[in-house]
């Protein structure tokens, strides 16, 4: 299951980058990181080691979610509403 990566998202707006700019940071194109943060990619471990140090992370912080009754219930919330 693919999921949208706020987490990988939010380091780079944080950072001050669009997505050409990390992409060329990170050896990748613009469409890829896009492809990440919208869950359509998942990087391979290596990409994902450089982007984890990239931000000072580590790679569970950047990719692995953490799932808190609140986020499940939101989670819950959100199918419901939306019928999917």
């Amino acid at each position: 299951m693919r999921v949208k990566n706020a987490k990988f998202k939010e380091l780079r707006k944080k950072a001050g980058y669009n997505q050409a700019e990390l992409g060329r940071e990170l050896g990748i194109t613009k469409d890829y990181v896009n492809a990440i943060e919208n869950g359509r990619q998942s990087p391979g471990f290596a990409l994902a080691k450089r982007i984890a140090d990239f931000f000072s992370v580590t790679v569970d912080e950047l990719f692995f979610c953490q799932f808190t009754e609140q986020n499940v219930r939101q989670e819950m919330d959100d199918f419901c509403a939306n019928g999917r």
